[in-house]
C-alpha cells in the first residue's frame, strides 16, 4: 500500500559553523537561516552502489531495530509499509497489519537470509511481548551480544488501541539466531527479558520510564541515555496532538542484565532537564550517535550529539545541534545571542548514518544518508534551495565536527539511481540503518576508525528504510533495498 507525504501539523555546547547563510527558511524553523553548505573536500572517497543479494528473500522493513552477530544482521520491530497515513482513522494510517512480527538474520556476505515470526508458539512469548516487539521506532543499542530495545509506537491487542510501549527488552542475539535459523526448536527461555518503566515519583518526566519513541539510546562508560523522544497515546490521526508529550529530556540510567538467570533491571536514574525543556528539546525523529573527541592526554573522550530533528513549534525543523556528556545533561547553543552557531542546513530527520572518526586530526565524521530534508543542495553552484515541505532527497552529506568541536556539513553525493516499477526515481535513506562490514576498523560503538584505512574498504551497508517516488506528495513503500558503501583513499600527489 501506498500512502501520501505532507508533513503533519502536529541550548551551551560549542557548535559554531560557517558564518554565510546561503539559504532563509520561514520563521516556523528553529532558524530563519541555515550554515553554508559546501562540496566534499575529504582526503577520501565514499561510494554507494546497489547490492545484489542474489535470489533469497530480503524484507521490506522502515523504522525498525537491529544488531549484528557474527557478521549477520539481526533485524526486529518496525513496520513493512510506507510512510503512515494523514487521515482523521487512527487505524488506517498505522494498519496494525503492517507491524513486522517477524524476525530476520541477514548474511551480507554469504548472501543468506532466513525468518521466524514471534507469533510462532515456539516462541513462547505473550501478546503483550510480541506487541512491544513489534513496535515502529523504538530506541535500541547493542551492548556486546545484548540488543536493548526501548519503547515505541505500536497497536496493542492488550487494550485494544494504539500505545507507545514502555518497557526496556534485553534480547540476547546468539540464541535467537538458532532459533530465527531453526538450530533450536524453541526459543531459549531467556533469550527476550523486559522489564515495565516505573511513573516518575517527582513528576520529572512523564509517563512510565520507557514510554518514549522516536528518540535514541546511547551509551558513555557504565550509563544509558535516552535521547529525547515523545510519548504518543492512542491513534494517530489528522491533528491528534491532545496525547502526544515530547520528553524534551535526556533520562540516563544504569542496566542490571544477567542472561543466565534471566533477570533485566534498571537503576540510578537521572533526569535532565527534570520536566523537560520544550524551548531546546522539543525534538524526534533525529539522528542521535555517538562521537569520539581528543582528550588533550592523547586519547579520546565519547559523548553523545543529537543534530536537528522535527518539529519545531509544532511545524518546523530543529537546525541547532545538542551535545551530551557523560553527566546525561544536555547543552545547546542559543542561536539568537550565538549568531555564528551551526544551523544544520540538510537532512534534518532520522535516517541511516556513518560514525567516522580521525585520531590524527581529533575530527568526527557523520555522514547522513538520505533521509528528509529542509534544503536540497547543487553541487554546481553549491546553492540551497529551502523546501516548505521537507520533502524525501536522495542526497548524502557529512555532518562534520572538528577537534575544537566546531561543526560544518558537506555535500559528498546523490544515491544510485534506482527505479521503482512505473520508471520513478527513488529517493532513500529515511528511518533506514546502516550496518559496518564485519572486517571494517572500528574503534566503539560501530564508530569506524579512519587512521586504519589506508587502502579501497568496504565499510558496510545501508539497508531499508521508506523509500519515496518524489519528495512530497508521492507514494512511498518500505524498502528492501541494500546499498554498500566504500571508502577509497585519494591518490598521493607524489605517488
Amino acid at each position: 500500500p501506498y500512502t501520501f507525504w505532507v508533513w503533519a501539523t502536529d541550548t551551551d555546547a560549542h557548535v559554531t559553523g560557517p558564518t554565510s547563510s546561503i539559504s532563509a527558511a520561514p520563521s516556523k524553523d528553529q532558524t530563519p537561516t541555515f550554515s553554508q553548505v559546501t562540496n566534499w573536500s575529504g582526503d577520501y572517497d565514499l561510494t554507494f552502489a546497489e547490492y545484489d543479494m542474489g535470489t533469497v528473500s530480503v524484507p521490506t522493513l522502515q523504522s525498525f531495530a537491529g544488531g549484528i552477530y557474527n557478521g549477520q544482521w539481526v533485524l526486529i520491530a518496525g513496520r513493512t509499509n510506507g510512510l503512515h497515513g494523514f487521515s482523521d482513522d487512527g487505524l488506517a494510517n498505522f494498519p496494525p497489519r503492517y507491524q513486522n512480527t517477524d524476525v530476520w538474520v541477514i548474511d551480507p556476505v554469504s548472501k543468506e537470509t532466513w525468518s521466524r515470526s514471534l507469533d510462532d508458539t515456539s516462541s513462547g512469548l505473550t501478546s503483550s511481548e510480541i506487541d512491544s516487539l513489534s513496535s515502529t521506532n523504538t530506541e535500541s543499542y547493542q551492548d556486546g551480544n545484548t540488543l536493548y530495545v526501548v519503547g515505541g509506537y505500536v497497536y496493542s491487542r492488550a487494550i485494544n488501541n494504539f500505545t507507545t510501549y514502555n518497557a526496556l527488552s534485553a534480547i540476547d542475539l546468539p540464541t535467537l539466531v538458532d532459533w530465527v535459523k531453526g538450530t533450536d526448536e524453541t526459543l531459549h527461555t531467556n533469550t527476550i527479558v523486559q522489564v515495565a518503566g516505573e511513573e516518575s515519583p517527582d513528576g520529572s518526566y512523564d509517563g512510565g520510564f520507557f514510554q518514549v519513541t522516536g528518540g535514541g539510546l546511547e551509551k558513555i562508560g557504565d550509563r544509558y541515555q535516552l535521547v529525547f523522544g515523545q510519548k504518543f497515546e492512542g491513534p494517530y490521526a489528522h491533528g491528534s496532538t491532545t496525547f502526544q508529550v515530547y520528553t524534551s529530556q535526556v533520562r540516563s540510567f544504569d542496566i542490571d542484565y544477567d542472561f543466565t538467570n534471566g533477570t533485566l533491571s534498571y537503576s540510578n536514574v537521572d533526569i535532565a532537564p527534570s520536566g523537560g525543556d520544550p524551548s531546546r528539546f522539543r525534538r524526534r525523529d533525529l539522528n542521535v550517535f555517538p562521537i569520539l573527541s581528543p582528550d588533550g592526554q592523547g586519547g579520546t573522550t565519547q559523548s553523545t550529539a543529537a543534530l536537528a530533528g522535527v518539529f519545531y513549534n509544532g511545524v518546523g525543523v530543529w537546525t541547532v545541534p545538542v551535545e551530551i556528556g557523560s553527566d546525561g545533561i544536555p547543552t545547546t547553543e542559543n542561536p539568537t545571542t550565538e549568531p555564528d552557531v551551526f544551523r544544520q542546513a540538510m537532512n534534518q530527520y532520522e535516517s541511516g548514518k556513518i560514525g567516522l572518526y580521525s585520531q590524527n586530526s581529533g575530527e568526527m565524521t557523520q555522514v547522513l544518508l538520505g533521509g528528509i530534508s529542509a534544503n536540497t543542495f547543487d553541487s554546481v553552484t553549491e546553492q540551497l534551495t529551502y523546501d516548505e515541505n521537507n520533502g524525501f532527497h536522495r542526497q548524502i552529506t557529512a555532518v562534520l565536527r572538528d577537534a575544537s568541536g566546531t561543526y560544518r556539513q558537506q555535500y559528498i553525493t546523490d544515491f544510485p539511481d534506482v527505479y521503482d516499477g512505473n520508471g520513478k526515481l527513488l529517493y532513500f535513506g529515511a528511518n533506514a540503518r546502516f550496518f559496518p562490514a564485519h572486517d571494517a576498523p572500528v574503534l566503539t560503538d560501530g564508530i569506524i576508525d579512519l587512521v586504519s584505512l589506508t587502502t579501497e574498504t568496504v565499510l558496510g551497508y545501508m539497508f531499508g528504510g521508506i523509500a519515496a517516488d518524489q519528495p512530497n506528495f508521492g507514494n512511498t513503500v518500505a524498502s528492501s533495498i541494500i546499498f554498500e558503501v566504500t571508502y577509497t583513499p585519494h591518490t598521493p600527489l607524489n605517488a
